[in-house]
């Protein structure tokens, strides 16, 4: 069974969806929430063995640098440093914003222009930016990715051992659509933690997404951070 995730256009991008959650100016955002969000995410994609490019590797490594300093106690300094990697981020994140912003008004001026032309309509190719976001979706697998970081972090402190590791997607779609059968709804982050492992969270969650890929359910978060339900299409 193959499932593929819209992935981002690259880490800034994935920076600006997990600020703008917050709706609050980027240099007021909480940078070490922003940052745990990040490090769970690429976490995620290594654990479901998904390809995590480079670029995502190296902003990764750059982000535990800001958070190991935003953690250490504060010194004062005779000196401020010139370079603060914090803000120098920050900024990169603005910047990107702006540029994005920029690309996506010029991509509606190019489709409505396009309606008054015969000729075909050309794609337009902005390389450094993505016009276009699965958000429901990417909303989703960050929330995963919180609560398989709290499961890790229990499964550590509690020194379980689970055995079984040969769940299948298809049995997990069957647990769903047979617990959506008996309720209207479900709220997938007690779904995922109700789990007793990694390999077990993990198929549900690949199941959630097949389910969603052959439009049997669909998911819906009414607010920023809010519960992320899941409902039976038919």
């Amino acid at each position: 069974m193959d499932i593929k995730l819209k992935d981002f256009e690259g880490p800034l991008d994935l920076l600006l969806h997990l600020v703008s959650k917050y709706q609050m100016d980027i240099y007021d955002v909480p940078i070490v929430e922003v940052i745990e969000q990040y490090l769970a995410y690429i976490s995620t994609l290594q654990a479901i063995k998904l390809e995590v490019a480079g670029e995502y590797m190296v902003m990764a490594s750059q982000l535990m640098l800001i958070k190991s300093r935003k953690l250490l106690p504060k010194i004062v300094e005779a000196e401020p440093e010139e370079n603060d990697p914090e803000q120098e981020l920050l900024t990169q994140i603005e910047e990107y914003r702006r540029f994005k912003a920029i690309s996506e008004e010029m991509s509606a001026q190019h489709d409505e222009r396009a309606k008054f032309y015969s000729k075909p309509k050309q794609e337009l190719i902005f390389e450094d930016a993505v016009l276009v976001h699965d958000k429901t979706i990417m909303d989703l697998f960050l929330s995963f990715s919180h609560v398989m970081a709290e499961k890790q972090r229990e499964l550590k402190n509690s020194h379980t051992v689970v055995e079984r590791d040969d769940y299948r997607i298809e049995d997990m779609m069957t647990v769903i659509t047979e617990r959506l059968s008996q309720s209207k709804k479900l709220v997938l982050n007690r779904v995922f933690k109700e789990c007793q492992s990694l390999p077990e969270m993990i198929t549900m969650f690949l199941a959630t997404l097949e389910l969603i890929k052959v439009h049997e359910v669909e998911v819906e978060q009414v607010e920023n951070f809010g519960d992320i339900v899941l409902r039976s299409v038919s």
